[in-house]
């Protein structure tokens, strides 16, 4: 089944990507792909790569564009259009997947239609901000000394150990205090990340917004958003990983289902996944979607209310009864969707 591929992993995965290279611990080679085009400056996109936007320059913040006509019936959509209550002019909402190979990469034109309308990017953290990454190094580690072989049986961490080490993650011993969360998003990325161009679609946007000179924010910080982790015992967390590991020789196939999914904008699915693979782990969606959802509430008011954002956060924050969508809704906007007209 789809759900078992742990989709909501992929709110984390960017930032534990930005979090091994910038504290630079080889161990975290699951995302050397990712890791190596960040730090050669060169993350590919596709369709709307950097040469693209540089011969055909995005408009400036200055110049008019006009509005292009959009579906606005279709639930299942991963733009949408937030207005009312006390906005001058709307703003944007858009659901990523942060980590998506390059084929699979796709920014629709009602997209940059619609960002060149807004005059600042909201990202779940302000990726620019290096002070706010290492500041969050700190917190990819468990607390009181508590150590996977603490958690583990012997044949648990014997196992993992072998797997890490024959995929070239690297040797368990060096990520012994890690959060087994973090080690878990690493489990099956490390052959992802070997076969096939990855692209993020948060280091798109922020081209896109440096090109026009648009400021780039977060609605949380690094540090919180590694810290909300430590609301997961860390017992689940390692029963989550053992299960990952159980789970490695399906994940291609399930990766493969779930940015089908993506692509079809199929919120309703995501949606789904997220529920059905968080059942029985005690505060997951709790504690990764549900409060962070609700916290972002009055910060995206306060953002959208001083100009026009365009936002950027994991697609599974989005749908659901506390989701980010409904929740902007009860605070009393317009939250329409944007898709493209067929």
């Amino acid at each position: 089944m789809f759900y078992k591929k742990r989709p909501y992993l992929n709110n984390l995965s960017y930032l534990f990507a930005l979090l091994c290279l910038a504290v630079g611990i080889q161990s975290c080679s699951g995302y050397k792909k990712a890791v190596r085009m960040e730090q050669n400056g060169n993350y590919q996109t596709a369709n709307t790569g950097q040469k693209a936007l540089e011969s055909n320059p995005l408009p400036s913040l200055k110049e008019s564009v006009p509005l292009m006509a959009a579906d606005t019936t279709n639930p299942n959509s991963l733009l949408w259009e937030i207005s009312g209550k006390d906005l001058k002019k709307p703003s944007y909402l858009y659901g990523t997947i942060h980590i998506i190979p390059k084929k699979d990469f796709i920014l629709t034109d009602l997209l940059k239609n619609r960002f060149v309308q807004t005059q600042q990017l909201a990202l779940e953290i302000d990726m620019d901000n290096v002070l706010s990454i290492f500041g969050a190094l700190g917190e990819m580690f468990m607390d009181d000394g508590v150590t996977l072989k603490d958690l583990l049986t012997e044949e648990e961490y014997t196992r993992l150990d072998e797997h890490f080490q024959e995929k070239g993650i690297g040797s368990l011993a060096t990520m012994d205090n890690m959060k087994p969360i973090l080690l878990s998003s690493m489990m099956g990325e490390s052959d992802m990340g070997e076969k096939k161009d990855m692209t993020s679609y948060e280091m798109e946007l922020m081209q896109m917004a440096k090109k026009r000179r648009m400021p780039v924010k977060g609605l949380e910080t690094a540090s919180f958003q590694m810290g909300v982790l430590d609301s997961i015992p860390y017992e689940a967390q390692a029963k989550m990983l053992i299960q990952a590991l159980d789970d490695v020789d399906d994940e291609s196939g399930m990766y493969d289902e779930m940015i089908e999914m993506y692509k079809n904008q199929d919120l309703n699915g995501l949606h789904f996944a997220v529920a059905a693979e968080s059942e029985g782990v005690e505060n997951f969606d709790h504690a990764l979607l549900y409060i962070r959802n609700h916290n972002w509430i009055p910060v995206i008011e306060e953002m959208a209310t001083a100009k026009p954002t365009f936002f950027a956060v994991g697609a599974a924050h989005l749908p659901g009864e506390n989701g980010v969508i409904e929740l902007l809704k009860k605070a009393g906007y317009q939250v329409v969707p944007q898709r493209e007209i067929q």
